[in-house]
């Protein structure tokens, strides 16, 4: 096996892919995306509300970017008020 080969191959493993977590526009009540956003990320209100306006004006917005196994996570909770995500 080459040098190249050896680095991609290490790079490969140490490195996991990183995902984003996108949240899209929905026909929720306002408070309750913000909460439920909260409740998923543990962001400020704030934040919260930052991510839903951009769901808002631009049909999705980038909740979190990161390991698969803690958009799993996140994105249970969303679903538990039926928002709409995808993992990509």
């Amino acid at each position: 096996m080459g040098t190249l080969e050896q680095h991609l191959s290490i790079t490969d493993i140490e490195s996991p892919t990183i995902k984003k977590l996108i949240l899209y526009n929905s026909n929720h009540i306002w408070e309750q995306v913000i909460l439920q956003l909260k409740k998923a990320t543990g962001f400020d209100i704030m934040q919260c509300e930052q991510i839903a306006v951009i769901a808002h004006t631009k049909g999705k917005a980038v909740v979190k970017s990161g390991q698969s196994e803690e958009l799993v996570k996140i994105t249970n909770v969303l679903k538990e008020i039926n928002l709409v995500t995808e993992i990509q």
